[in-house]
């Protein structure tokens, strides 16, 4: 009669072995599928589709870059037709060399820093957000003069 329990202990504690160790790999699996999906979004070239809009420049020669699947345009000019996006870094392959922007910003002001060529140096932000930065000609020494003046001129 013992045995008998015993064998019976046995079996239950060796399915609630098989039914955790069940439940550790489904939760281990749906984690991974999480993670990798959180991954293929972030480096999706989806997250800089649209219109790119110069910041500080003239607006008679703000620059417009423009990402869509049918490849890069610049002032609604076909410049490649492919581009790499890692997540933070967009590479253009053009006639001219190799353009390389930084995305950079926040979510609320999503914008992109072209790192190559260097000079001139050059801002854009996503169209929709441009009320978050100043678009004309903006100076570091511009806004400390205007904050000297609104300091002294309220009372």
């Amino acid at each position: 009669m013992t045995r008998i329990r015993a064998r019976a202990k046995t079996n239950t504690d060796s399915y609630m072995l098989v039914v955790i160790l069940l439940v550790i790999v489904v939760l281990s699996g749906l984690l991974g599928f999480a993670f990798y999906t959180s991954h293929q979004n972030h480096i999706s070239p989806t997250r800089v589709y649209g219109n790119w809009i110069e910041i500080g420049a003239p607006k008679q020669s703000t620059e417009i870059l423009t990402f869509s699947d049918a490849g890069a345009l610049r002032n609604h000019r076909l410049v490649t037709t492919s581009f790499e996006f890692d997540g933070r870094i967009v590479r253009l392959k053009t006639g001219s060399g190799l353009w390389v922007y930084e995305r950079v910003g926040t979510p609320r002001s999503p914008q992109l820093r072209r790192v190559t060529p260097a000079l001139p140096p050059q801002r854009f932000i996503l169209e929709g957000y441009e009320d978050t930065v100043p678009m004309d000609g903006y100076n570091p020494a511009q806004n400390r003069r205007s904050a000297l003046r609104e300091h002294f001129s309220t009372k």
